[in-house]
Parts: structure tokens; sequence; C-alpha cells
């Protein structure tokens, strides 16, 4: 019997290629089209103020296209830092003469600087269903820190996925107790809010 873990590894590596194509035919424009749609809609938002997003690496959406529309705005940026393995992330302020160094997994992370608890997450992914499940690399980490940072603040923290359209998996995402449902995906094509 194929346990959940080998079925959501399966799935990770199908993922990966599918949004791999994507990336390659549409990424450039496609992000540009996400950063359109996120700059339409964070015009009403009033109550943010941190926004948290993440250093793209392979094939990821890039999120610098929201981030270069959102420098006009007086906004703390942060990126996440994983201090260590099994732990939910920490979010070091992130502005553009920060210095930046690797992380063990390939993102480029602040090597110092104030940490920030985030009013909204930018979140990578590798699929998305019409629940607000996400599948992510299989490390946890954004599970662990949207629990952590929804159990112990008052505030509302707002999870947004960045994926293409074409990350939808059709279905229900195999899911864990663990797994944690994002606020809403942005594609291409616009918001889809759970």
């Amino acid at each position: 019997m194929i346990t959940l873990e080998e079925t959501k590894k399966k799935l990770r590596e199908t993922c990966k290629v599918k949004r791999k194509k994507t990336f390659l035919k549409n990424g450039v424009i496609f992000s540009e089209m996400i950063s359109s749609h996120f700059i339409n809609w964070f015009a009403n938002q009033k109550n943010i103020k941190n926004v948290a997003f993440y250093y793209p690496i392979n094939t990821e959406v890039d999120p610098f296209p929201i981030i270069h529309l959102l420098k006009k705005k007086s906004l703390k940026h942060c990126l996440p830092v994983i201090c260590k393995l099994n732990a939910p992330l920490i979010f070091r302020e992130w502005k553009k003469d920060t210095k930046l160094i690797n992380s063990n997994f390939g993102a480029k992370i602040p090597s110092t600087g104030i940490e920030i608890i985030p009013d909204l997450i930018l979140v990578p992914l590798l699929a998305y269903d019409d629940n607000g499940s996400r599948l992510g690399y299989g490390g946890g980490f954004y599970d662990r820190t949207l629990y952590n940072l929804r159990k112990n603040f008052k505030k509302k923290i707002i999870a947004v996925g960045l994926a293409y359209s074409s990350q939808k998996y059709n279905g229900l995402l195999p899911l864990e107790k663990t797994d944690e449902k994002l606020d809403a995906i942005l594609t291409e094509s616009g918001f889809i809010f759970f």
C-alpha cells in the first residue's frame, strides 16, 4: 500500500515538471500579470504594514514585481529564514541594500536584520486546490509558521500563495493534519479567496 508521504512525493515530482513548463513558456509575463492583480487588490488593504515574501528559487513565481510596485508605500518587507529544522520560520527585514547570503536550502536570506511579524505572507508552492490547500516541498516550514502565527498573534495574518493557474490540482490534495490552508491563491488570472 502506498503511504501518504509516497503519494505526496510522487505528486511533487509531477508538479515540479508542470510548473517548470509554465515558467519557461510564460514565467516573466505571468509574474507581471500577478503583480498587477496584487496591486489592484492591495489598494483597498488598510491593515497591512509588514509584507513577507520569498527569494525565488528554480521555477517559483517571482514575487519581485510585486515588491517593486509596493516600494512607493511605507511598508516593511521581510524574507523567511530557517533557524532550525522542525521549527517555524522567522522573518527578517529586507531592504534594497540588505546583505543576502545563501541558505542551506538554496534561497537567499538576510544575514542580519530585525525580526518582523508579517501581516501578509506571500508563499511559494508546487500545487493548490479549491479548498486553499497547498503542496509545498515537504519540509513543513510554512505549515509550522502559519500555525504558529495564527495561534500566537491576535492580528489577522493573511497567507497568499503565488502560483500559475496551471498549478491547480484537480480534486483535493492529499493532506496531513499538520497542513495549513492558505487564505488566497494569486495567479495570472487573479485572486481565488478561501
